[in-house]
């Protein structure tokens, strides 16, 4: 009786997980641009006239985007709500227009590198980076 009552809930688990989607699924669904990034108690907006994204891909396990001036890639994993981000690369173009976009474009980078956790719903996602530094993304309207 006692395993039945176990082999139950394990499978009302898996259900349940099903049905709400795992964290990772609304993650990797959807195209992300950045907002803001930075301390969270004084998070800094991205520049007028630029776009960041981010796309994550799970088939690949590749995030991928643009950056405000070039395109970037990088491996990342996903175990639970804590997220890993390694082997970036990026292309190398540079851009002057708008003033401070390159600076803009490596703290955004820095703070992928660095990305420890994060939280997603249907229109946004927050990851937390070393020393208390959040990235927030919205979602695109389509996909």
């Amino acid at each position: 009786m006692k395993k039945q009552i176990i082999i139950f809930w394990i499978v009302c688990l898996v259900f349940t997980a099903v049905a709400c989607g795992a964290p990772g699924s609304v993650l990797e669904e959807n195209k992300w641009f950045l907002n803001s990034h930075g301390d969270p108690n004084k998070l800094e907006e991205i520049l007028a006239n630029t776009e960041i994204t981010a796309i994550f891909d799970k088939n690949k396990g590749e995030v991928s985007g643009y950056s405000g001036c070039n395109t970037y890639f990088a491996s990342y994993k996903v175990n639970g709500n804590n997220l890993s981000i390694f082997n970036l690369a990026y292309t190398e173009r540079g851009c002057v227009s708008p003033q401070g976009v390159m600076e803009q474009e490596q703290e955004f980078l820095s703070l992928l590198a660095d990305a420890k956790s994060f939280q997603v719903d249907d229109t946004s996602l927050t990851i937390a980076c070393s020393g208390g530094r959040q990235l927030y993304f919205t979602k695109a309207r389509d996909m």
